[in-house]
């Protein structure tokens, strides 16, 4: 989620972060450039396919169709409507989409949402959508093992927080083992900002500070044994939102103040930096990039990887927003229907569509990003009530649909036809991902590899069914 203000100055802070914005984007040099150049260079690889007999013989003058059925890079969304609609047709049809485009998704794990009551869970409905995932080739993320605002605190855990530590225990032990299918988890969410807030987990991460809170938070995801990565995800990533905090919170900035190790690090940055110097870093970095009140300049977004790139850790963007209507300097993030009427526009959708090709260009082009998670696929039931669909509530496509579709599905793409040499050897340069082998006049598929993480020329054997033709 994106910063909530003071409503005594929510008109004047919003307004100078879109100034401060502004300025930034007229004087920047073009982050685009280069990027078709450096998309060719990171997400691309020269691969050599051995094929051979059975018997071991090279397979010479095979044709072979090599195609991609999944990106090595985690194109995401969030999940969140899945099975949501009314009627069966529109379920099929937002499902349709969504994995038209998508090859990672983000489950809702919310405390209050997932267990409403002590041992009373939604399990059953988040293995339908696990499941679904996997069935279709789908990477998955969990979102949130553990959260301080409200929409992460269910109303019967207890405010003590000696009494509420044993729980957020069992609770992450519990889905990152029950849940072994997820691959990736947000451990704490929006570490940084809790000091804000009086929340039963916010009071638990203020008394040990957030250093603390994700030591033993990690000690508990360790101890399950599991293989699944984890981010620590925050949307407190440029220096101008703390200041925005000090001013819309002065009292609780002011015990910040006087006591910054034990509370708070002043930025997102620094808090990864001190957990990265004291050996508890996470497998990745989570950047919130939610635009409601502001788009942000391309050249802000460069600088902004380049900055997280130091830390030696792969980027996700993981909540990103691009509205298809007006952006509001104002915004209630509590009753979302004040926010309404906020329609998506034609206008809108063009300046969407627009942005979020370039935007995805330029973090695909960018080495230290491996994911990027859209936030929300529709219109219906979206965060805050806005136009953040890349389809309409009536799951239309919107233009943005298109641009990224064709980016993604079709110029980011391999599909390769040949045939091997007399080494029973061929090779083609692809982008980074799973690949399907198919022989013509033949039943058998073969399944490959090309792996960004691997150099070029990297090689492949693959055992075929017949030698040639």
């Amino acid at each position: 989620m994106v910063l909530r203000i003071n409503p005594k100055i929510g008109k004047a802070v919003p307004l100078c972060l879109v100034l401060l914005l502004a300025s930034l984007k007229a004087c920047a040099p073009d982050p685009l450039k280069d990027a078709d150049s450096r998309i060719k260079k990171y997400r691309m690889r020269e691969v050599v396919i051995s094929l051979k007999d059975r018997e071991g013989k090279p397979a010479a003058g095979a044709r072979v169709e090599a195609k991609m059925i999944r990106h090595q890079f985690l194109f995401g969304c969030n999940l969140f409507m899945f099975g949501k609609f009314s009627r069966r047709e529109k379920n099929e049809r937002y499902l349709k989409l969504w994995s038209g485009l998508f090859n990672y998704a983000t489950l809702p794990f919310y405390w209050p949402g997932y267990e409403p009551r002590p041992g009373m869970t939604d399990r059953e409905r988040l293995k339908e959508m696990a499941d679904w995932c996997r069935w279709n080739n789908v990477i998955i993320k969990g979102h949130p093992l553990i959260w301080h605002e409200p929409w992460g605190n269910p109303k019967w855990i207890p405010g003590d927080p000696k009494l509420l530590e044993p729980l957020m225990e069992k609770r992450v032990k519990e889905l990152v083992t029950g849940f072994p299918e997820i691959q990736y988890w947000d451990l704490i969410n929006e570490p940084t900002t809790a000091w804000r807030d009086s929340t039963s987990v916010a009071e638990w991460e203020n008394r040990i500070g957030p250093v603390e809170a994700e030591r033993r938070a990690r000690v508990w995801y360790k101890q399950t044994g599991g293989q699944a990565r984890y981010l620590v995800n925050d949307y407190n990533v440029f220096k101008i939102i703390g200041v925005v905090f000090f001013l819309a919170h002065p009292v609780k900035a002011i015990r910040l103040l006087l006591n910054p190790i034990k509370y708070y690090n002043f930025s997102f940055y620094a808090y990864l930096k001190e957990l990265k110097d004291q050996a508890i870093a996470p497998d990745a970095i989570g950047i919130q990039s939610h635009m409601q009140i502001a788009i942000w300049p391309l050249s802000r977004v460069w600088n902004l990887c380049e900055t997280y790139s130091r830390l030696g850790l792969p980027i996700h963007f993981t909540e990103t927003t691009v509205l298809s209507g007006k952006t509001h300097r104002k915004i209630d993030y509590f009753h979302s229907e004040k926010n309404r009427p906020w329609p998506s526009t034609e206008k809108g959708e063009q300046k969407q569509a627009e942005y979020a090709a370039e935007f995805y260009t330029l973090l695909f082009s960018h080495p230290a990003v491996e994911a990027i998670t859209w936030w929300d696929f529709s219109d219906k039931d979206a965060w805050l009530d806005a136009p953040a669909g890349l389809v309409r509530a009536n799951l239309a496509p919107k233009p943005a649909y298109g641009k990224l579709h064709r980016l993604i599905r079709e110029k980011w793409w391999t599909n390769y036809e040949g045939r091997s040499d007399q080494k029973g050897e061929l090779k083609f340069r692809g982008f980074c991902g799973d690949y399907r082998l198919e022989l013509p006049h033949s039943d058998q598929q073969l399944e490959f590899q090309i792996d960004c993480h691997q150099p070029e020329g990297q090689r492949v054997e693959l055992v075929a069914a017949f030698g040639g033709e």
